[in-house]
């Protein structure tokens, strides 16, 4: 369904033409040396203007980066879409292999030749998808860019933030990089837990509950707590034995997106900056943060009554802003989302729905949450009365009903008068 509020995750699917920004930025990440001592991005932009949708095309475009680049620069980003359509008839029946325990990797040629073949259905397209699989194999072994995406406002209010977000990363990593970069986060958590509660998805990480000592019969709290805090190395000492296992990668970024910092409470905000500020100098670790600049900004000055926005610039070193929305970029989306709706439209009914737009909508539709809002609202409407209302007389009651309360009421309460002949 083109009109959820979703975001999109293909060019092909970017009415705002967006693609152009999102791959200069997915470019500049691939490249980006400052990254061996921590670089923060800030992706900015107000709520609705489509700030998900433009992370998701930067993440399809850093692995077409990397798909260009272990195919030695062979294939095009179309090709590899091609190649990525056919390979999603496959990559179903491979998951269900690596989910029961099976190693795909292991398959000799004329199985996988024949599994692709069953699935695609012609020679061509299983080759074109097997070569897709071998790049992303190649990809797999040898990432550049392995992204964690980090979402503060599922957390519990009552959780950490600091473990949920270390746990994250370094659940992620130890699939990609290894047990030791896996335990060197681990030794983090573990002396952050002598000093802060953790939450309980903190515990888990590695260890297999070798927190647990912590927790021994006849021992009261606080003889624990002073035993574990005056033994073993400082905060400070097992940070910097993570700092040095990041700065031994090669060729190997940690893109860290945290999106909607902007939903969260006051307080939590400015946790969660605070924890950027705080491992913000990790060695080839990149943030990227979304947020609404002046919402951001609020949060911090209401929880620490000083200038958030200044605050804010100390902690990002990029920020960028969102292209501003053409309003035929909005036009064109509305006009998509129509289109699914009443495929069926008269001539004469297009020009009348032209010239609404121009005469009346358009002055409401400032983002593509906007947009999306009318036309959810109006996909409910016509699916109930499509048979008994002109339907863009019934657009234009939607868009009065959701931006102009009150005249809609006053338009319902004084229907009779306004519809007598």
């Amino acid at each position: 369904m083109r009109y959820s509020d979703r975001p999109i995750s293909h060019p092909a699917n970017d009415a705002l033409d967006r693609k152009s920004f999102a791959l200069a930025l997915a470019r500049s990440i691939d490249n980006l040396k400052v990254a061996e001592s921590g670089f923060v991005i800030g992706l900015i932009g107000p709520w609705g203007a489509g700030k998900s949708s433009v992370v998701e095309l930067i993440l399809h475009y850093l692995r077409q980066l990397e798909l260009q680049r272990v195919s030695g620069g062979s294939h095009t980003f179309e090709q590899l879409d091609e190649m990525a359509l056919l390979f999603g008839n496959v990559e179903p029946v491979i998951q269900s292999f690596v989910d029961s325990g099976l190693d795909v990797h292991q398959w000799d040629r004329n199985h996988s030749e024949r599994e692709f073949l069953r699935l695609c259905g012609t020679h061509e397209g299983a080759r074109l998808a097997e070569i897709y699989w071998s790049l992303l194999k190649k990809i797999e072994r040898h990432p550049q860019n392995i992204v964690v995406r980090f979402s503060p406002w599922l957390i519990a209010g009552n959780a950490e933030l600091a473990s949920a977000l270390l746990s994250d990363i370094a659940r992620a990593l130890g699939e990609k990089l290894g047990q030791d970069v896996q335990e060197a986060f681990a030794a983090v958590l573990s002396r952050l837990s002598q000093v802060v509660p953790l939450a309980g998805a903190a515990v888990d990480v590695t260890t297999q509950g070798a927190f647990g000592g912590l927790f021994s019969a006849g021992v009261s709290a606080s003889d624990r707590l002073a035993r574990r805090l005056t033994s073993g190395p400082t905060l400070d000492e097992v940070r910097e034995r993570l700092r040095s296992k990041l700065r031994s990668l090669k060729n190997c970024k940690i893109l860290l997106v945290i999106d909607d910092l902007d939903r969260l409470t006051p307080k939590e905000a400015v946790e969660m900056i605070s924890l950027v500020k705080g491992l913000g100098d990790f060695p080839n670790v990149v943030y990227l943060l979304c947020y609404d600049e002046a919402r951001l900004s609020n949060l911090i000055s209401v929880c620490l009554e000083l200038d958030g926005a200044e605050y804010i610039q100390k902690i990002v070193q990029y920020p960028v802003h969102l292209p501003l929305v053409d309003p035929t970029g909005l036009s064109r989306l509305l006009d998509a989302d129509l289109k699914e709706l009443l495929p069926d439209l008269a001539a004469s009914d297009q020009q009348r729905l032209t010239f609404v737009w121009r005469s009346f909508i358009r002055h409401y539709m400032k983002t593509p949450r906007d947009v999306r809002r009318l036309v959810n609202a109006f996909s409910v409407a016509i699916a109930g009365l499509g048979d008994h209302t002109d339907p863009i007389d019934l657009l234009v009651l939607e868009a009065i009903r959701i931006n102009e309360p009150d005249m809609y009421r006053w338009v319902r309460d004084n229907i009779e008068a306004l519809v007598r002949q």
